[in-house]
């Protein structure tokens, strides 16, 4: 390299040498490309989830047909269980993916159990929350929509109780992915809400034959 200028071994062609403010400048146009994308992915994933949390008692209280709902709340809990499940599950194979050189793979037998053991204090709000949206839908049954949001903003009791729960769970196994984290948490709330189907499915049965 000679006066800023490099030469190519090949054609001999002489070419203008990157300098280090050349990459920092780079670098620091592509770190502000990244961050647009981050923000604007933020920006969409609050705004979403603020217009889907303004439609659900709209929408459920749609769903009823004569008062009365002709499904069943803990069946559709169970299947939006069972969605997040799928939904973590896909996240945790994405970034099992993106391993990074002598990082212990989180899709390891080993790593799933011993966090499975560490997070089992996940079950404690994911029975607290099955709780809560089962409330949900029946508080729709005697109140407007807008009345359950009201109740639902002040998050007392039962959400408030879980989100508590959920936050320490979280934080005391910090190393453990956030993804395997919420497998947990999913996979422990379909659980209880298939318990709560069966149950019901049992003591409708019982129910029958002795009527």
């Amino acid at each position: 390299m000679q006066n800023g200028m490099v030469e190519c071994s090949v054609c001999h062609s002489k070419l203008l040498s990157p300098t280090s403010k050349t990459i920092s400048r780079a670098y620091d146009w592509h770190r502000s490309d990244v961050s647009s994308k981050s923000r604007f992915l933020n920006v969409l994933l609050v705004v979403g989830d603020c217009i889907l949390v303004g439609l659900q008692p709209i929408l459920v209280y749609m769903s009823k047909v004569d008062g009365k709902f002709v499904f069943s709340p803990i069946s559709v809990n169970f299947l939006t269980e069972a969605a997040k499940v799928i939904f973590a599950i896909v996240m945790l194979l994405i970034q099992g993916r993106h391993k990074k050189v002598g990082e212990k793979s989180i899709l390891s037998m080993s790593t799933f159990v011993q966090a499975a053991r560490n997070n089992v204090l996940l079950a404690v709000p994911a029975l607290l929350y099955a709780i809560n949206n089962y409330l949900k839908f029946n508080m729709q049954l005697y109140f407007n929509p807008a009345t359950v949001k009201m109740l639902s903003n002040m998050k007392v009791t039962v959400p408030s109780m879980a989100s508590v729960f959920n936050e320490y769970a979280l934080k005391s196994q910090f190393e453990t992915s956030i993804y395997l984290q919420n497998l947990f948490l999913y996979g422990y709330g379909a659980m209880f809400n298939l318990i709560a189907i069966l149950g019901i499915a049992i003591f409708k049965g019982k129910g029958v034959k002795n009527s």
